[in-house]
């Protein structure tokens, strides 16, 4: 996808998306633990912390605001993503929550539709990074990983 700006200057633009990610080896187990980030928070804490942030205002937050108000009673505004994240921050609110194969068929469903990039994370971070490497990255094709340090 190119616009007459990036024609200009000769640029191709690649667009990317920011979200969480909670694999585990079973669609329940994945559900469990995204359920299990947010079980002990309520509404009004939540709204705080998203009030907090110094993204509250921007375009994005308020378009993952909007996704959350419409989505399904367990969270979901489509299949494998979850907004329930975003009910104790701001920015990414989004999780792609599933079993391995639920997680990589996401990704590749981004891919097709325009998306060249990602940036994803979860919580724990280092404990969900391990387990994206684990079940997810055997099943995706993905640019070279060269460790930048080691923990």
């Amino acid at each position: 996808m190119t616009t007459l700006a990036a024609d200009t200057y000769e640029r191709e633009l690649i667009y990317g998306l920011r979200a969480h990610v909670i694999v585990r080896e079973t669609e329940a187990e994945a559900l469990a633990a995204a359920e299990q980030l947010v079980s002990k928070l309520d509404a009004d804490t939540g709204d705080a912390i998203r009030k907090k942030s110094l993204d509250a205002a921007s375009f994005g937050v308020a378009r993952q605001a909007a996704l959350r108000d419409t989505a399904a009673d367990d969270g979901f505004v489509e299949e494998n993503l979850w907004t329930g994240v975003g009910r104790a921050r701001s920015g990414a609110g989004a999780a792609i929550v599933g079993n391995p194969d639920q997680v990589a068929a996401k990704l590749r469903a981004y891919q097709e539709v325009g998306i060249g990039a990602f940036i994803l994370s979860g919580y724990t971070h280092a404990a969900e990074c391990d387990l994206f490497a684990e079940h997810v990255l055997p099943k995706i094709n993905h640019a070279s990983l060269k460790p930048r340090f080691t923990r």
